[in-house]
């Protein structure tokens, strides 16, 4: 497509968004490596090396030192919202951001998003590499959230303003979310007397912390509304070979056609709407309605920050469906955001977008 298309799309782009419901503060921090002086460190640059040098001491101990990188926001909702804040869509994002006053790693999306918090956020330290990251979390406040939560926090009419007129709604972090299935249930109850939305989008992060037994039962829960709200699913390249695994599909070699491929094996299988993957190479998905495709993504090398950097192609993703625009061309800007996220730590204006897309080698 010219991006003379994608402009006319970003230009025009409408429809009320509302994701929920964690939320996180991200203390992140990189390892010294080799300590020059006072002020100068060589940081650990690879993920393996930390593993390897864990793997190494197993019989002692391993001691380092963090060196602090930033305090921010963190989860889903704010950072897969941030896409939409930047594009000018002020999403609503019910969820944990800090009470009676907003945390200050919000501060930024104050007035570009609607911030309904329920409590204080859960906090998430993350050892930041140039190729990956871990992140450590204290679920506590996130995984005990319930839709009685919701219920008491916010109230009926104030539910009911939340939930219409939804073009898309999203839900994340199923792993990391005790009670899930529950506030996906309150969530569709919200549609028994409402316009159900266009579409609802999740992001079930690290499958392999759940049982398999819990997932299937997630799946099928979800997957008896598919018929009244399409359901998309997205994955990144270690979740995807999991979510395979689980269904009975066999994992293919990590190649678009092939990924392209096996999710529609997978989403036959499910009975979800959409599949959609995200790598740093490329993203894959496979739609009931529009069959496969994929998109090529150019690798980053100037990395500022790959915590959120799957968010961000989600909230790219979910701009992108707000429309009619094919199913690459949505991939087109799911890749753009998410590299212009890694490379900038920052969403991305419609002008930063449309630029970044004109750079892409395949639009």
């Amino acid at each position: 497509m010219s991006t003379k298309k994608y402009a006319e799309y970003l230009q025009n782009i409408r429809g009320k968004i509302l994701l929920g419901c964690d939320g996180f503060v991200d203390e992140t921090y990189e390892i010294v490596e080799v300590r020059k002086s006072q002020a100068e460190f060589t940081p650990m640059k690879k993920l393996r090396q930390f593993g390897e040098l864990i793997v190494a001491r197993a019989d002692g101990g391993v001691g380092v030192e963090l060196v602090p990188k930033r305090r921010c926001e963190g989860g889903f909702g704010i950072n897969t919202g941030r896409v939409a804040a930047y594009l000018g869509l002020n999403p609503l994002l019910p969820g944990l951001y800090g009470r009676p006053t907003i945390d200050p790693a919000y501060e930024e999306f104050k007035g570009i998003c609607d911030l309904a918090s329920l409590g204080d956020p859960a906090l998430t330290i993350a050892l930041e590499f140039g190729d990956g990251k871990i992140l450590m979390s204290n679920l506590e406040a996130v995984s005990s959230l319930s839709w009685e939560d919701f219920q008491k926090h916010f109230g009926e009419e104030r539910l009911k303003e939340m939930f219409s007129g939804v073009d898309i709604l999203g839900l994340g972090y199923w792993s990391l979310t005790a009670n899930f299935d529950n506030l996906f249930q309150g969530f569709m109850e919200q549609y028994e007397n409402l316009t159900p939305p266009r579409r609802m989008f999740f992001d079930f992060a690290d499958i392999k912390k759940k049982s398999c037994e819990s997932f299937i039962k997630s799946l099928e829960l979800i997957q008896s509304y598919n018929s009244k709200i399409p359901m998309t699913f997205s994955l990144n390249e270690h979740e995807v070979l999991e979510l395979l695994s689980r269904v009975g599909v066999e994992p293919p070699e990590l190649a678009p056609a092939a990924i392209a491929s096996a999710l529609t094996a997978a989403r036959e299988k499910i009975g979800f709407d959409e599949l959609v993957v995200h790598t740093p190479e490329f993203a894959a998905a496979s739609s009931a309605a529009e069959g496969e495709a994929f998109a090529i993504q150019d690798r980053q090398t100037n990395v500022l920050r790959l915590a959120g950097a799957g968010d961000s192609f989600n909230g790219g993703y979910i701009c992108a469906s707000l429309g009619d625009l094919p199913l690459k061309e949505r991939l087109v800007i799911a890749n753009a955001v998410a590299a212009f996220f890694v490379t900038r730590a920052a969403g991305p204006t419609k002008e930063e977008l449309l630029a970044q897309i004109e750079k892409a080698s395949d639009k």
